[in-house]
């Protein structure tokens, strides 16, 4: 003879998961984006550094804020999140153009190579000594798009 289920005794509990110390309710820099994106996910920082394609070390300090991620680990970074932690400069060219750059883990030599120019262009761009002519803009807004340019 089976237990039978009575139809109006039906009991649902639902509780709230209380994050543990050191959980980052309102992230402020990139190791505390993924420190809290981490610990949602329920991964250990070796799971994540294996994700990223780094050390466990380099998690550690990135979550500590003893240093920030190589711009070559932004991509990477940038997919597990979903979203850019970064603030997007909104005024000047040179900044922008380091932030696209970065943000797609380019060096100056592997950008100028996407864009057809020289590197040395490139870096006279991103510290703000010249601007692109029309026919470089064109490139960067091809390359890029025109909600960066």
């Amino acid at each position: 003879m089976g237990i039978h289920t009575l139809p109006f005794c039906q009991l649902q509990l639902i509780t709230k998961i209380i994050k543990g110390e050191g959980y980052p309710h309102h992230p402020q820099t990139i190791g505390q984006h993924l420190r809290k994106r981490r610990m949602d996910l329920n991964l250990k920082q070796k799971d994540l550094g294996a994700t990223l394609g780094c050390d466990t070390c380099n998690v550690w300090n990135w979550e500590n804020g003893h240093n920030v991620p190589e711009f070559r680990f932004l991509p990477k970074i940038i997919a597990f999140l979903g979203y850019d932690p970064r603030t997007e400069p909104t005024t000047s060219l040179s900044d922008r153009l380091v932030f696209y750059r970065q943000g797609r883990g380019l060096s100056q030599a592997d950008f100028a190579r996407v864009l057809g120019i020289n590197p040395t262009t490139l870096a006279r761009w991103e510290r703000g000594q010249r601007l692109p002519s029309r026919g470089y803009w064109q490139r960067l807004v091809t390359v890029a798009g025109r909600t960066y340019f």
